[in-house]
């Protein structure tokens, strides 16, 4: 007789009267549907410790057992995902039920973009996997909001169906600030605010976005302040703090570089270059209302890190960690 280990995940309420097939393709996603139809036929895949059929309703409570080699990983070793690669605990700057707050690091993608890339989105949805949640089996996790690759700093992740549901719809009424510092080229000496199109770049075989004043593209709305100057081998140099009404691809990089202020080292968009072919981008603060039913701050903040911190001391910039709201 052959044994083998099973996890067991208990049923919440976002599953009740979900089918099994349903709620097992959720997260055994690596399955093709023939295999999981299989493994539920073949009792790899239980419900409440008997075989049963694909098409049953699952209710609260139900306990679903899954075969560990289902999962890509055995049972023993689900939270070792990616270890030595990204530590969670050492990036999370919240958590509860529902939402998880980390501190994005650089040149790590939210979402992978192609095969074997290593990404935030993978690590979160296998810690999350590693864990007990009472509230869903069928949910699974994902970025609230976007962040480019070489961008730092606060990215949420949704943790249940009420996160993700809150969370999406007080982004797109723009009632969650978004507060972004960076060092950028000029001499920035007031605020400023833009409402630019942006569009893609079809001509651009790395398909970075360009800005352009009128009707085409998507609106893009920026608030830019001046926060401090300094210079970098000759050249002004003004740390500034974004704030963004709209969530566009490369908004604050391509805005930037329209209004004559390019952020230091972003040659993408026509920068000075800077060590190791890098800029400097990071998302610092996050503003929430008050009275938002998932139990999160009203302010979330996350300084930049060392090489960040470095650089402004190089250009000379006497900077405080003060923000303007």
């Amino acid at each position: 007789m052959v044994f083998m280990d099973f996890i067991d995940f208990t049923a919440g309420k976002d599953d009740d009267g979900r089918r099994l097939d349903k709620i097992a393709r959720k997260f055994l996603s690596t399955q093709g549907l023939s295999s999981l139809y299989k493994s539920i036929r073949s009792g790899l895949i239980k419900l409440n410790g008997r075989k049963t059929k694909a098409e049953i309703r699952v209710k609260e409570g139900d306990v679903l057992s899954v075969a560990d080699f289902l999962t890509g990983t055995p049972a023993e070793n689900i939270s070792d995902v990616n270890a030595g690669k990204i530590n969670l605990s050492e990036i999370t700057v919240f958590k509860n039920e529902h939402i998880l707050i980390l501190n994005k690091p650089y040149d790590i993608p939210v979402q992978k973009a192609s095969k074997g890339q290593l990404s935030l989105d993978e690590v979160v949805k296998a810690d999350y996997l590693s864990q007990k949640h009472p509230h869903s089996l069928s949910f699974t996790p994902g970025p609230m909001h976007r962040l480019d690759r070489k961008t730092t700093g606060l990215i949420a992740f949704s943790q249940s169906l009420e996160g993700a549901r809150y969370f999406s719809e007080a982004i797109k009424k723009h009632i969650i600030r978004k507060i972004y510092v960076a060092p950028v080229t000029g001499n920035m000496l007031s605020p400023e605010e833009w409402t630019d199109c942006i569009m893609k770049n079809e001509e651009d075989s790395k398909a970075f976005r360009t800005v352009k004043a009128g009707t085409e593209g998507k609106t893009a709305l920026t608030r830019a302040l001046p926060l401090a100057h300094g210079k970098y081998n000759g050249t002004d140099i003004t740390l500034v703090q974004f704030t963004i009404m709209t969530g566009r691809t490369h908004q604050i990089r391509s805005q930037s570089s329209l209004h004559g202020y390019p952020l230091a080292g972003d040659t993408a968009y026509s920068a000075i270059p800077l060590r190791d072919g890098r800029f400097f981008l990071h998302a610092v603060r996050l503003i929430l209302p008050g009275d938002n039913p998932l139990g999160l701050p009203h302010e979330i903040t996350c300084p930049p890190g060392e090489d960040f911190k470095e650089f402004l001391s190089v250009a000379l910039i006497n900077w405080d960690g003060g923000l303007i709201i």
